[in-house]
């Protein structure tokens, strides 16, 4: 049977550097490589052929990023720059977009290079399996084995989140007392994370299941109430969910009384009476 391998994209504006790339990843069987030099080239190919992953070595690195920024604003596919020791530019990228940098020369030393994107590439691998899949996900009413999966899903992912979060604030200590090569591996560290911690995926991931079994109740709820925020909203889902206190608490970081308080302040933006339960009016709405 024949096997499908997945794409690896390689740009580089010298061929010499694209020959060294290859050598370095010469054993790495499992995935197909295709080069190229020309910026238009790698703009057209990340689209065609869908890489898991870009490793660039150019001489102007923006310029790459830029370019296929422009072409498709909605860019997602990882991308790894080999910078030479005279590139001093830091880079600019969209939040979202996952850049992890290294030194050329430091990546062709030993096996530096193919470590390096064998982890990336199994991070990228655990990320996805993360998410909600898409294409089976449950219509009509959750069993009651749904449900719990769902909210073991939503705390997980915020519980990661927050640690994360500990590990950035971290690194953040650490990175003014450390040489410049050190500083380059702890911003690819933080741009891990950035991938791992995408916020909005996360959200886009929980909403996607959440309105299958209840499509209409964000819809009605903001309608209803436009003044309601992000958070709100979230909140609003664990109630409709019958998340318990507990457990809202631990998603949302915060302590028993900051979940009665976020309550009286959801009470009090939707005018419900004092002695009016929260949690029942919500159930009301897309049924």
């Amino acid at each position: 049977m024949m096997t499908t391998h997945e794409n690896i994209l390689i740009g580089s504006d010298t061929s010499s550097s694209l020959a060294t790339i290859l050598k370095s990843l010469q054993t790495m069987d499992q995935y197909s490589f295709i080069t190229a030099t020309r910026v238009s080239d790698i703009v057209q190919l990340s689209k065609s052929i869908q890489p898991v992953l870009l490793i660039l070595s150019f001489r102007d690195h923006q310029n790459v990023i830029n370019s296929l920024l422009s072409y498709n604003r909605d860019f997602s596919i990882p991308i790894v720059c080999l910078r030479s020791r005279n590139e001093r530019r830091d880079l600019q990228f969209r939040e979202n977009l996952v850049v992890f940098t290294q030194s050329f020369e430091y990546g062709m030393q030993a096996n530096n290079l193919i470590t390096n994107i064998l982890g990336i590439l199994n991070l990228i691998k655990k990320t996805q399996a993360v998410s909600l899949s898409k294409t089976f996900v449950p219509k009509g009413k959750l069993s009651e084995e749904q449900s719990k999966d769902l909210t073991r899903y939503t705390l997980e992912l915020d519980q990661k989140k927050a640690v994360l979060d500990k590990i950035k604030d971290r690194i953040k200590q650490l990175y003014s007392n450390v040489d410049a090569s050190t500083k380059t591996q702890l911003m690819s560290i933080v741009n891990t994370i950035k991938m791992t911690r995408n916020d909005r995926k996360h959200w886009d991931d929980f909403k996607h299941y959440f309105e299958n079994v209840n499509p209409n109740f964000l819809k009605e709820l903001s309608a209803k109430f436009p003044c309601l925020t992000s958070k709100d909203l979230k909140y609003c889902c664990y109630l409709k969910m019958n998340m318990s206190n507990e457990d809202i608490r631990l998603i949302l970081g915060i302590n028993q009384e900051s979940v009665r308080t976020h309550k009286y302040r959801l009470k009090k933006k939707m005018v419900l009476e004092k002695d009016q339960d929260l949690r029942n009016y919500l159930q009301t709405f897309a049924n």
